[in-house]
């Protein structure tokens, strides 16, 4: 009878443990293909749920993050996340890649667990396809639409259009925007003179440049993250092409100057997410954490893109939890009910609508000048609905 009584106990006490958690799920590449990048955003994820859960949690309950580094491997990731959903019980999920992003997107449906990720792919912004899909930036394709307009403006000869080449790895985060990008470019008087393919992993761009200036491109985008971006502008440099570069934003950020160095002068880059340190309200909290915990690491917008993540969902979480609907349809209600959500300019205000997941439709514009990143501009591509989802 001792035995059963103290065996009851512990199921009830459990039972309490867990009442005051709130599981969640976290899919991060920390020695994948991705890597480069993926190490500085799974860094600001942890660093963000620690940080809330010492502040208060989500109204008095704890996080509770069970993370996997799935290594940008896609059978790492389907099994990842069934096992989160089926033994860890976690009612949303901080994701990744695009390429398992877009995967997993028809179970993430199927099971209605709210998946945000940190891939910006525009085909999960119509939530008549992918309802429980959500990221925090405006798509890939709004970003590239964006860094084609500063081409525009940049470009100052009136006696021809501006030649652009698209340079992407072969895979689902370096191809999604490339259709919208060649649409704008025939929208916006840009003649797209040249598309170069690159491997997952390369060592040399040589090649690809070589075919592109014999092609007479102006402008070069990069849709590849650093170390790739950094390889091309290397050899690009060792060439001395005279062509400006550009890149998205996992290709650009403070990292890129750290290995790119003198060859990252003058590349421009999409910033959804504010460089580390910069002088915006909502970077304090940031700083002061970073200051107590770990005073020597360097951090960069990458990381700034992990927090954001946590401050977006742990609202909704808050949101949910007030509701008595914390499960994950009541997180994708919740979501839904952001109204330009103040991030303290770590990025820009974020809105969710039942129609409408794209989360911002701004992009700001930096250029790497004197060796720190500078903003030059800002475009706002509009919520047009043919672009829902391209």
């Amino acid at each position: 009878m001792t035995f059963l009584r103290a065996a009851i106990l512990a199921v009830v006490a459990a039972g309490a443990a867990s009442a005051q958690e709130i599981r969640v799920g976290g899919l991060f590449d920390l020695t994948g293909v991705t890597s480069d990048v993926g190490k500085s955003f799974a860094k600001g994820v942890r660093d963000g749920v620690e940080w809330t859960n010492e502040n208060g949690g989500i109204n008095g309950k704890k996080i509770r993050l069970f993370d996997v580094d799935y290594g940008y491997k896609m059978p790492e990731a389907v099994a990842a996340y069934k096992r989160m959903v089926g033994d860890d019980k976690v009612i949303m999920i901080n994701g990744w890649g695009t390429g398992d992003t877009e995967q997993l997107k028809t179970q993430v449906n199927a099971d209605k667990i709210p998946y945000i990720s940190a891939s910006f792919s525009a085909h999960l912004t119509d939530p008549s396809k992918t309802p429980y899909n959500f990221f925090v930036a405006p798509s890939y394709s709004d970003q590239l639409r964006a860094w084609l307009s500063w081409v525009k403006d940049d470009w100052k000869d009136t006696s021809r259009n501006p030649r652009v080449a698209f340079y992407y790895g072969d895979n689902a985060y370096g191809k999604s925007p490339m259709e919208a990008g060649r649409q704008f470019c025939k929208e916006k008087g840009i003649d797209l003179v040249d598309e170069e393919v690159l491997p997952g992993v390369f060592q040399d761009a040589t090649s690809q440049l070589l075919n592109t200036k014999q092609k007479g491109a102006d402008y070069v985008y990069i849709n590849v993250t650093t170390t790739g971006v950094s390889t091309v502008l290397k050899d690009a440099k060792k060439l001395g092409l005279n062509i400006k570069f550009g890149s998205n934003p996992y290709g650009f950020s403070e990292s890129l100057l750290a290995v790119a160095k003198e060859a990252a002068e003058g590349v421009t880059g999409v910033v959804p997410h504010v460089p580390f340190g910069e002088n915006v309200p909502g970077m304090k909290r940031l700083v002061d954490f970073h200051k107590k915990n770990h005073p020597d690491d360097t951090h960069d917008a990458i990381y700034v893109r992990g927090w954001t993540y946590v401050l977006v969902w742990s609202e909704a979480l808050k949101r949910a939890d007030k509701a008595n609907k914390l499960d994950g349809p009541g997180v994708k209600a919740a979501l839904e009910t952001f109204k330009d959500f103040d991030l303290g300019g770590l990025t820009n205000p974020v809105t969710y609508t039942a129609t409408d997941h794209r989360p911002s439709t701004k992009t700001p514009i930096y250029i790497i000048k004197g060796g720190k990143l500078v903003k030059v501009k800002e475009y706002d591509m509009t919520r047009k609905p043919e672009w829902l989802g391209l």
